[in-house]
């Protein structure tokens, strides 16, 4: 998060000012006012050449009014974005020697939306508000790390704290309903309770180090199941389970984010309607059709494409080969 922060915005920032800029190319810049400090007009020119201090004022395309603050020639000071058609400020940027420092997030009538507030190099603050301006969440972050948070409900009082990197992250919308419940241990999400609109759950996530791992089960606002899958390092990583009115309708293994193994697919969550093989995303194997519990058809598939049975035995007899090959040559090189 805190690379985020510090990386993507100024690049942002820079896309807008620069990577558009100049020459119009891009088609988003209208126009570009260079104004001294002093408050007077400079060409392009003549801002490049003496790297003056002062504001660069850029109209957008789309409605946005960019202004920033420079002083020998880097961002130093307030750099504003306004929303689309409006003089209201959407996104706000301090920097200090082309060093971001801190930035906010404005809503259409210009109040607070999240401030984050730089204070040191792997120290940072967020601050979120209500869409009525009063506070919703304070947190104290060292990079990824959460070490402390407090968050408050819409009459202002606490709900729930991290202390130390350990506890409760109650998080609500800009109107304070509820959107989940994310347990923190050592400063790292441990598990995510996710919540539909109507306080019924939606989904549990289970994490290490920020990342999903472990079980996650997703259910329908009626809480029947809707699927049960299996994560490692943020990767489907196992058996997931996919279900249709509260019956499996869907079996399928991965690896590493890609189907791997057999995919299986049920009638009323008992009868095996079709059966589907995959190597890495790829269909490899027979596809095979079930009417009742008889195969009615199967289909070849080598490496994503439908093939014949007899083509799929000979490309896999050439694969045998070059594999047996290939063993007989690494065992000779130990020798």
């Amino acid at each position: 998060m805190m690379k985020k922060f510090l990386l993507s915005l100024p690049v942002l920032v820079g896309l807008i000012l620069a990577g558009c800029g100049g020459d119009g190319s891009g088609g988003q810049v209208i126009s570009k006012r260079y104004i001294h400090k002093y408050g007077y007009a400079v060409s392009q020119s003549e801002w490049e050449s003496h790297n003056y201090p002062g504001q660069v004022i850029t109209s957008m395309r789309n409605g946005v009014t960019v202004t920033s603050t420079y002083e020998n020639g880097v961002l130093h000071g307030p750099t504003t974005h306004t929303h689309p058609h409006s003089q209201t400020v959407q996104y706000y940027y301090l920097y200090n020697s082309g060093d971001l420092k801190k930035e906010l997030e404005y809503d259409a009538l210009g109040m607070p939306i999240q401030e984050t507030a730089k204070l040191s190099p792997h120290r940072y603050c967020i601050t979120k508000w209500f869409g009525d301006g009063s506070p919703m969440s304070v947190e104290d972050y060292a990079d990824d790390e959460l070490l402390d948070g407090k968050y408050y409900t819409l009459s202002n009082e606490i709900e729930s704290q991290v202390q130390r990197g350990i506890g409760l992250r109650t998080c609500r919308d800009q109107n304070g309903v509820l959107v989940s419940k994310d347990h923190f241990d050592s400063g790292y999400m441990t598990k995510k309770e996710s919540f539909f609109a109507s306080g019924n759950p939606k989904s549990v996530d289970h994490y290490t180090m920020n990342r999903r791992d472990g079980e996650r089960t997703v259910f329908t606002e009626k809480g029947e199941p809707l699927a049960i899958e299996q994560w490692a390092e943020n990767q489907l990583h196992g058996k997931a389970t996919y279900f249709n009115n509260g019956k499996k309708q869907v079996d399928v293994n991965f690896v590493a984010g890609a189907r791997n193994g057999i995919e299986t697919h049920f009638i009323d969550g008992e009868i095996i309607e079709q059966e589907i093989h995959w190597i890495f995303d790829k269909r490899h194997g027979p596809t095979k059709f079930f009417v009742g519990e008889n195969l009615a058809k199967t289909e070849w598939y080598y490496d994503g494409k439908l093939v014949t049975k007899n083509h799929f035995d000979e490309l896999d007899k050439l694969d045998q080969m070059i594999t047996n090959s290939a063993n007989e040559f690494s065992d000779s090189s130990v020798r």
